[in-house]
């Protein structure tokens, strides 16, 4: 990928080597940048939603019925994740596969008492096969193909992507 492609746009090129053709979330100020790059993305359908809990359980049920993984966008830190655990729990006890990609606070706002700041990988870790923060933008690329293979191998189950994708790649941390 090229150093000048944002984070956002890396995400969604990340989605498409994983075969992703639809995204459920609803938008907003922690992954803009993701929705930016969808709304040129003609082959990954994104269909909003007005809340994450729906959106979990859309992701959940495309994952059931197409045998692939469900995607939920999660796109505000806070409130807007702790509205999947829900569909993470349902998902987890059925065996299936969700990708969520939870927003997040920039590294410089973390632990000051930010407004929204949730431990958003402690609330996720009981219901998900595996959770992580994606602290350097070029390793976009790398976390989303562990996260796929993660959820679709034995014991299928849901995982969580933390991305602010916020910087072009090479440009260091987030």
């Amino acid at each position: 990928m090229k150093k000048s492609m944002t984070g956002g746009r890396a995400v969604v090129e990340s989605l498409r080597a994983e075969d992703v053709s639809c995204v459920f979330g609803l938008i907003g100020s922690a992954t803009m940048e993701v929705f930016d790059a969808l709304y040129d993305a003609n082959d990954v359908r994104f269909i909003g939603i007005r809340d994450e809990r729906t959106g979990t359980h859309m992701a959940d049920a495309y994952a059931r019925v197409s045998g692939k993984a469900g995607v939920i966008l999660a796109g505000q830190n806070g409130p807007g994740v702790t509205n999947l655990v829900t569909g993470l729990a349902q998902a987890s006890a059925a065996f299936s596969p969700v990708i969520a990609i939870a927003g997040m606070l920039s590294s410089a706002h973390q632990y000051r008492g930010a407004f929204q700041e949730v431990d958003q990988q402690s609330l996720a870790m009981p219901i998900t096969k595996k959770t992580w923060t994606v602290n350097r933008t070029e390793r976009i690329p790398e976390m989303f193909r562990e996260a796929f293979r993660t959820a679709m191998t034995p014991r299928i189950g849901p995982v969580q992507l933390e991305s602010p994708a916020r910087r072009p790649l090479g440009v260091g941390g987030i």
